[in-house]
């Protein structure tokens, strides 16, 4: 088990190592590596101590070190230029080499990268925070407050952070930023109510149009993911979740559907779920239960009682099956006028479709699981193997119609580009912030919302080239 504590630039990990020990009256000696937490690099000519002692070494060009320990426990502190200071408590004798990271001291200073990536902050003022952000044609739209929501401004900037015009919402409090299949830019008061949000060029001033209820405006274009020629496409959920269905409107034919998915699969994990559940009830679940006097009715074990009045398998348990493990989620992209990336990850596929929902080609997919394929090609672009998990979230560039996924790891963001021919992912590039949010990618570059190391601050806007 591993613990990290922090405190001021250093912190400590608790390694708890439970294998074979021997005689500790005699010099113990230990072997390791020590590595970048981030990229997972060796960290040469680190110097390693053991506290209270003499004793010491350093790590060679490999970042590896062999260390004399006088007992267990000991604690041995690990110190270099550009990082944290790390501190290790040795409990058992290791029956491995140790792997020991150390963190980048840019973690607690401002405006300074954590990784290699190219970055420039769009926005960033004391006084204002941004609430809300979205891309409008080349340009970027902010929403930005101070004094708890009570001076709000909405503000267009360039690409290269340059302000191009300002204005005061129509009515305030702001809600949020919202951006239509069709790339308008809606902005929504917390009272209801939105307005299309349209920039005169000549005469650098911004207009609010068209005051509609939210509920009415997201009636009408929220169903719509994108339109090819005259077709609106959208997407529905089928069979509770566990599937897909997706179609378009066309003036003359109406809602057409060009394709039907379902994951299989989890049906059958939910149906076998639901059997050993009401066995469980028919044999012995409720009359231990009710024997035991830890419930004071069958309900609990009952599919027939209606969920809010104590039947199922219990609440908790129905949220977790219904909200998490069988959750399911097609993403549906538009790459051309000509083709549809469908993302199956049901079935582990990604499925270049026509506009008429024929496949052109299906790709085999992987980087989405937790244990990568044995295949030596796909382990080299899998980020599993390094400790980063799949974000679940699918970007596109708007505009090339780039794929991207996104990796997380201890609060780190790594974006990386999906070839659509192999699946294959480019090396990525870490987001020089951590705990981003709303991430967007176009032309290139990655746009984020962002506070300081630490939480405290006010809300940024950031963007960074991406690979």
């Amino acid at each position: 088990m591993i613990k990290i504590m922090h405190k001021g630039m250093s912190f400590a990990i608790i390694i708890l190592l439970f294998l074979h020990q021997s005689s500790l009256a005699q010099a113990i000696q230990i072997k390791g590596t020590v590595r970048n937490e981030l990229d997972s690099k060796p960290v040469p000519e680190a110097n390693i101590s053991v506290y209270g002692t003499r004793l010491g070494t350093s790590t060679d060009r490999s970042g590896r070190f062999d260390l004399q320990l006088p007992k267990l426990p000991s604690t041995i502190i690990i110190s270099c230029i550009g990082y944290e200071k790390a501190r290790y408590v040795i409990l058992h004798i290791p029956g491995k080499p140790l792997e020991l990271v150390m963190r980048p001291a840019a973690y607690n200073l401002k405006e300074v990268e954590i990784s290699s990536a190219k970055h420039s902050i769009l926005y960033e003022d004391k006084s204002y925070s941004v609430l809300d952000y979205e891309l409008m044609d080349d340009n970027v739209a902010l929403l930005v407050f101070r004094n708890v929501l009570k001076q709000s401004e909405f503000v267009l900037l360039g690409r290269s952070g340059d302000t191009l015009a300002a204005a005061i919402p129509p009515e305030l409090p702001p809600g949020r930023l919202y951006k239509d299949f069709l790339d308008n830019v809606h902005y929504y008061s917390k009272a209801g109510y939105a307005w299309q949000c349209y920039y005169d060029t000549d005469s650098h001033r911004f207009d609010f149009l068209y005051p509609t209820p939210v509920d009415s405006l997201e009636k009408v274009v929220g169903p719509f993911l994108f339109r090819i020629s005259g077709r609106l496409y959208f997407q529905e959920k089928t069979a509770n979740g566990f599937g897909t269905m997706i179609g378009y409107y066309s003036k003359g034919k109406g809602k057409q559907f060009i394709k039907i998915c379902l994951y299989e699969k989890k049906i059958f994990e939910y149906f076998d779920d639901q059997r050993f559940y009401l066995g469980w009830n028919g044999f012995t679940g409720a009359e231990n239960a009710l024997d035991s006097g830890e419930i004071g009715s069958p309900s609990e074990f009952d599919f027939s009682i209606p969920g809010d009045e104590g039947g199922g398998y219990g609440k908790n348990e129905l949220r977790a099956h219904k909200f998490e493990y069988f959750n399911m989620i097609f993403p549906l992209i538009k790459l051309s006028d000509q083709s549809i990336a469908f993302f199956n990850f049901g079935n582990d596929l990604l499925e270049i479709l026509d506009p008429d929902g024929k496949s052109i080609r299906t790709v085999p997919i992987s980087f989405h699981k937790d244990h990568p394929s044995n295949d030596p090609e796909k382990k080299r672009n899998h980020s599993e193997s390094s400790g980063w998990r799949w974000g679940t979230k699918i970007l596109t560039d708007g505009s090339a119609h780039t794929l991207y996924t996104i990796f997380l790891k201890n609060g780190m963001v790594k974006i990386q580009k999906i070839d659509p021919l192999t699946e294959n992912l480019s090396a990525g590039t870490i987001l020089p912030f951590l705990f981003p949010e709303k991430i967007k990618v176009y032309k290139g570059e990655a746009f984020f919302l962002c506070k300081d190391s630490g939480g405290s601050g006010n809300w940024k806007l950031v963007k960074c080239k991406v690979d």
